[in-house]
């Protein structure tokens, strides 16, 4: 089957947010200040794919002749859906140097055939804005569900009034008509915010964009392709605080759809190579420089946490891995022409071809802005993304689409559009069963890579993030890519014949570990000493005795003294002996001797195992020995393991 009646959607955002938030295909300004680092990477991932002849557009099966047929081109715009391979993969370079590799897609062919595209599933967009306007959104857009939480600003249109287009590209991913480019469920209903905006992140404002407010209340789904700002430092969450608002949020997000929840889908962020902060070449090849862990939310389990692939069916370059990750999508690589030198971060494989700010005078795809926001002694030259070339004036005349899209913000989209086909194939899914699913059909990749071995100052060698990994209930998992690639067709059919469901909240178990003397409120010098260098670390027992049979997701927080935390590592191993690496070492993390409190991760590496039984929770100090009098050794304090299921 072809995808020759599938319209992509449209243009990616190249412009990055001056904001306390990090968005993750574009970024902020500042972030590409640094040459070598790869926050710019973060911020867009863009890959020009060799363009292939144009194919006519074909009646879309399934559509039954409706009048907005969603494969209806307008006069001037050619169809661009042969260029969108996370749809279909056949080899495409999509104006990048490189191709990818056939069959690496998200498996909808055969789903639109059947005429699954999404219909009535309400899918809102939390980012910098939503292009209402623009040709290929603005059939799908309910009015309802739009909000600018931008001061003085008219609050129903979220419609950026500058060149953020970040949030148009989300939107075009995931429910594009097919004018020009088509989306994953290309027949959702679209709502938009723009609430990545200056002076915008308060908790009245997290709370009204996750569901207190009328224009989220009736939400299917969310999609956050951002992420808190990556910094060298541990952010502090505390989950039992019922006053913080990630866990507001949580709560409302349990209470939507009527009880079944609504499904939060969210980036894992782009800061493999480097965040802004750390020291050049400090993080060791091979292991994840950032971690969707440092975002709170990110441990949350009502957030489905998702990493990016490229068109090859590897991880993205720029992709966090982290124990958090659920699924991967794809999240394409840069969508250059040709290959830029910096440090070798840069891969000219395809990025994701969708929706753009329309016109050419705003957005990405703009006037005498071809080459931004890349620093100028990078060549990030996509000719369709020109306005002044052949390229452009044939397949993209209006400017309203860009091929250089990217990043785990990309990645996001194409897995919320897969669960807004599962949603319309099976309404009564719960937020606990779309992850069930997701989890059961996503795609095993990249299976035959090896993990980086570092050697310790006592001659030990030690392995600092594990590949994949079979857990005891038979799922494979592993930090770069949670539990695969995401399938719609399989996730598709499960939803479909899917009976048994998980409603209400997650059963949870929680222990707590001390270290001597911490069992008061002031914990001041108390602690037990954590070696240096040694691969066992320090490890510590929780005994679960409660006969929790099927773990859906698990939580640790931790307290830790003098920790320098580039060197640390936290693990967790299951009573049925799976290993989780929560927190990495040689990462990006500070690595001067300070106090960590609430230090709260999350893995997925254990679901479908049993909770009961004795749990080991291993610190790992990495770090060199000598001179040993020069510092004081990292101090355990305390430890909250929660283990939640059914």
């Amino acid at each position: 089957m072809t995808l020759n009646s599938f319209i992509p959607c449209g243009g990616v955002s190249q412009k990055m947010q001056t904001t306390p938030w990090a968005i993750d295909g574009t970024g902020a300004p500042n972030r590409y200040a640094k040459a070598g680092r790869a926050n710019a990477l973060a911020n867009r991932g863009f890959r020009r794919f060799v363009c292939a002849a144009l194919v006519g557009s074909a009646m879309l099966a399934g559509c039954n002749g409706d009048s907005d047929s969603v494969n209806s081109n307008s006069a001037n715009q050619p169809s661009l859906v042969q260029y969108q391979w996370h749809l279909q993969n056949t080899g495409q370079s999509a104006f990048a140097k490189a191709a990818g590799t056939p069959g690496f897609d998200l498996d909808v062919a055969s789903l639109f055939a059947q005429g699954e595209t999404g219909t009535g599933v309400r899918v809102l967009v939390l980012d910098d804005g939503l292009d209402i306007h623009h040709p290929d959104l603005k059939d799908r857009i309910d009015s309802s569900m739009l909000y600018n939480f931008e001061a003085n600003a008219n609050s129903g249109d979220p419609t950026p009034l500058n060149n953020d287009a970040h949030g148009t590209t989300i939107g075009g991913i995931i429910g594009a008509t097919g004018i020009g480019v088509r989306g994953v469920a290309p027949r959702v209903t679209l709502g938009g915010a723009r609430y990545l905006c200056k002076a915008c992140d308060t908790t009245k404002n997290k709370l009204d964009a996750f569901g207190a407010a009328s224009f989220s209340a009736n939400a299917d789904i969310i999609n956050a392709s951002f992420g808190i700002d990556s910094t060298t430092r541990v952010e502090q969450f505390n989950p039992d605080d019922s006053t913080n608002q990630n866990v507001l949020a949580a709560r409302l997000l349990e209470k939507g759809r009527q009880g079944k929840g609504v499904v939060l889908v969210k980036a894992a962020g782009n800061d493999y190579i480097g965040i802004e902060g750390s020291t050049e070449g400090q993080c060791t090849a091979g292991v994840s420089c950032g971690n969707a862990n440092y975002d709170p939310q990110n441990t949350m389990p009502q957030t489905i946490v998702v990493a990016a692939v490229n068109a090859l069916g590897k991880k993205s370059s720029y992709s966090s891995a982290s124990s958090a990750v659920l699924v991967s999508g794809f999240g394409g690589e840069w969508g250059n022409q040709r290959a830029a030198d910096w440090n070798g971060v840069f891969d000219p494989g395809p990025a994701i071809l969708t929706t753009d700010l329309a016109g050419c005078g705003r957005g990405d795809v703009r006037a005498g802005n071809a080459d931004a926001p890349l620093p100028s002694n990078l060549d990030g030259y996509n000719p369709f993304d020109d306005p002044g070339s052949s390229v452009a004036r044939s397949l993209n005349p209006s400017c309203n689409y860009t091929a250089k899209m990217n990043g785990t913000s990309a990645a996001t989209p194409t897995v919320a559009g897969v669960v807004a086909l599962m949603l319309h194939a099976n309404p009564n899914l719960t937020w606990r069963d779309v992850r069930a699913i997701l989890m059961k059909t996503a795609r095993r990749i990249d299976s035959t890579r090896q993990a980086s071995v570092m050697p310790l100052p006592d001659g030990e060698s030690y392995t600092p993030e594990p590949t994949w990994t079979q857990n005891h209930a038979g799922f494979w998992f592993d930090n770069w890519y949670g539990f695969g690639l995401v399938d719609a067709a399989a996730a598709v059919s499960m939803a479909r014949n899917y009976t048994t469901y998980l409603t209400g909240p997650m059963k949870s178990v929680k222990e707590v570990a001390m270290g001597n003397g911490c069992g008061g409120k002031d914990f001041g010098a108390c602690g037990d000493s954590i070696p240096v260098g040694v691969a066992n670390g320090y490890p510590i027992s929780i005994q679960i005795s409660d006969d929790l049979a099927t773990i859906e997701a698990v939580q640790l927080t931790v307290h830790l003294g003098q920790a320098r935390m580039s060197n640390m590592a936290i693990e967790l191993i299951s009573p049925s002996k799976t290993r989780s690496v929560l927190l990495n070492a040689y990462s990006g993390l500070y690595n001067t001797p300070d106090d960590v409190f609430y230090l709260t991760l999350a893995s997925n590496a254990f679901n479908g195992e049993s909770a009961k039984g004795t749990w080991t929770l291993k610190l790992i100090d990495v770090g060199q020995s000598d001179p040993p009098t020069k510092l004081e050794p990292v101090k355990f304090k305390l430890a909250t393991l929660n283990v939640m299921g059914h």
